[in-house]
């Protein structure tokens, strides 16, 4: 049985609480949450990013006790449709998502407006947004710009580069930030290529090995999407020993368990990371306050909470991994901002009477 109502105004979603729906009284409680599902949509959980985001998203879920059902896609933009309106048939009362461009899933947005079921995605920056009634996201010309930094310290005399994109407006927006720093600094992006959504690990493996062979002396390649960095470590890898003085750097995303490994190994050389997990938090603090009283969703990509944003990004290099213990594979947050956990957990057992988890 659904308790929401989603109202279409003026081009905006705005969200009311249909009280009682559940037959509460005059208190709404978040924890009386047998009869609500929060569906995720998963656009693929074999990218450690999207199972970092998920996996924080399920155990947020589980503090309120809610139910959860899950679908992935796989990184099949044909699969994502397929996937939304599987979890909608499961009469989910809210959907999360982590990053899917609307226009992958359009028709599932439109059913999931008519039925009532918002949408909240987290991950990468979502535009346009017309049905996404939220969206927690890094700052990814932010990551693109710490990352070319980094760049540009590495080959302060300049570099050739080849660099791989993707059809998103995150991918977008990371370019836009790697653009905005090498002007002038005498570095060339020699190609850029849009990687293949279904193929992105061996594919960008065989994209890599070709363009290393076709350019001469390519200094550094550069990768937006982090499960697409896998191939393109194993491709630098098969060419180059690590100690190589002409092996190029491999530059990504998201310092994930893999990743963290390979830059232990010297197979990628940094790795621009955001605690990524605060954004699914963030998604299920919104869901309990419109649950609790209707209140909107905040429409700022890193909202602030109580004066702190964890929206804080970091450059992980072989000097960040060592200096973590030997056998971890999890890059710590930025200080600040602290424990987002932590501070949500309390937050909600504040707020909210009856959780099972407080």
């Amino acid at each position: 049985m659904k308790r929401t109502l989603l109202k279409l105004s003026a081009g905006l979603l705005a969200l009311a609480l249909v009280a009682g729906a559940c037959g509460n009284d005059d208190d709404s409680d978040v924890s009386a949450g047998s009869d609500i599902t929060i569906g995720y949509l998963q656009w693929i959980y074999a990218d450690e990013a999207g199972k970092r985001i998920e996996d924080a998203a399920k155990e947020a879920v589980d503090f309120f006790g809610w139910s959860y059902e899950t679908c992935d896609a796989a990184g099949d933009p044909a699969q994502m449709p397929v996937c939304g309106n599987q979890l909608l048939d499961k009469d989910i009362d809210v959907m999360l998502t982590d990053g899917i461009p609307e226009a992958f899933i359009t028709d599932v947005l439109e059913r999931a407006a008519e039925e009532g079921v918002p949408v909240l995605s987290a991950g990468g920056e979502v535009e346009p947004r017309d049905f996404y009634i939220s969206s927690f996201a890094s700052d990814d010309t932010d990551l693109g710009v710490q990352l070319a930094n980094y760049l540009v310290d590495q080959f302060p005399d300049g570099a050739r580069i080849i660099a791989q994109e993707v059809p998103t407006a995150w991918s977008d927006k990371r370019i836009e930030g790697l653009n905005s720093v090498i002007q002038g600094n005498n570095i060339e992006i020699v190609d850029l290529w849009e990687g293949d959504f279904n193929d992105l690990v061996a594919g960008t493996e065989a994209d890599v090995t070709t363009k290393l062979q076709q350019f001469d002396d390519i200094d550094a390649v550069w990768i937006n999407f982090s499960v697409a960095s896998i191939g393109a470590a194993q491709a630098i890898g098969a060419l180059y020993d690590a100690d190589d003085p002409e092996r190029p750097q491999l530059l990504t995303f998201y310092a994930n368990p893999t990743t963290v490994n390979d830059i232990r190994t010297g197979r990628v050389d940094a790795a621009v990371d955001e605690k990524l997990e605060w954004q699914s938090w963030a998604q299920v603090d919104a869901v309990a306050a419109w649950l609790e009283d209707g209140t909107m969703p905040s429409q700022e990509r890193a909202p602030d909470y109580d004066g702190r944003n964890f929206s804080v990004r970091q450059v992980v290099t072989i000097d960040t991994v060592n200096a973590m213990p030997a056998d971890s594979t999890e890059v710590p947050a930025p200080d600040p901002p602290g424990d987002y956990e932590e501070y949500f957990r309390n937050k909600w057992c504040d707020q909210y009477s009856g959780l099972p988890n407080c």
